[in-house]
């Protein structure tokens, strides 16, 4: 028997389950990885925008980015709705029915959505955060041009002289504070759609904070396992590498041992028929 042969006979691992063929788990597991991959992709990009919103407030038009940032909120919230089809499904599929590894893959998917989903939710609350700041901004601008409309207005001048500015200037504010409040309520209408969305995936996902925890224990036993048989994989390999050496040495020995006796035998009979 060779080493290689010694090897695996003597290592005894835990007694794997024969493979279970789940058509709907395979099928399943490709089509939420696809879009957590899509989900991840549109995220990163909302991020950034945020990030240049966040840095522009005050400093430049964003009016540009805040449709783009709107526009990526309202397809991501379409994507995990479409994800949430198929979350169901996988975990509608009895644990029973599936192996260790698919088990631990069911796990890392559901840890991996509700990943998502939190980053999601963080970015829709920095988005209404931003909103409310450029709100406040705009409601600053209104009421200047309010007070310098009331300022005009005030104005101790000839009734000619005052019509001549109220012609000339009120316009101008009026158009401008017409543009400031349609801005103010259109982000308004964007704060509510993105509460309203945060509502709707946390009723949709309710149920995935359990099913994370409840399948991250057994993804904790299942990689607990696997460095445990690693463990004791690789001491077994070290001691009957050990074993191997010394079996090794001790044929040589007994080789040379053999040959000595006989060397010195023959000289004993040369001298003795000397």
């Amino acid at each position: 028997m060779n080493h290689d042969n010694r090897f695996e006979s003597a290592i005894d691992l835990e007694e794997q389950p024969e493979y279970r063929d789940v058509p709907e788990f395979d099928e399943v597991n490709d089509e939420i990885s696809n879009r957590l991959l899509e989900i991840g992709n549109t995220l990163s990009n909302l991020q950034r925008n945020l990030d240049v919103m966040e840095q522009k407030v005050g400093r430049g038009n964003v009016d540009k980015y805040q449709a783009n940032s709107i526009a990526l909120v309202n397809s991501l919230l379409e994507k995990f709705r479409d994800l949430s089809v198929y979350s169901k499904r996988l975990n509608g599929i009895d644990s029973d029915l599936l192996n260790k590894s698919q088990v631990f893959v069911k796990g890392k998917l559901n840890q991996s959505l509700k990943g998502l989903l939190g980053d999601f939710q963080e970015s829709q609350t920095r988005l209404s955060e931003i909103d409310k700041e450029l709100n406040r901004r705009n409601m600053e601008v209104i009421r200047q041009e309010e007070e310098a409309t009331q300022a005009e207005d005030g104005y101790h001048v000839s009734p000619a002289t005052r019509q001549k500015v109220v012609v000339e200037y009120e316009p101008v504010n009026a158009e401008e504070i017409e543009y400031q409040r349609n801005l103010v309520e259109e982000r308004e209408r964007d704060i509510e759609r993105i509460s309203t969305g945060v509502n709707e995936l946390n009723e949709i996902f309710q149920d995935l904070s359990s099913m994370v925890v409840s399948q991250g224990e057994i993804i904790d036993n299942i990689e607990t396992n696997i460095y445990s048989t690693l463990h004791d994989t690789r001491m077994a390999s070290k001691h009957l590498t050990r074993a191997d050496r010394y079996d090794r040495n001790k044929r040589k020995f007994c080789f040379w041992l053999w040959v000595i006796v006989c060397v010195i035998l023959f000289f004993m009979v040369l001298i003795i028929f000397a």
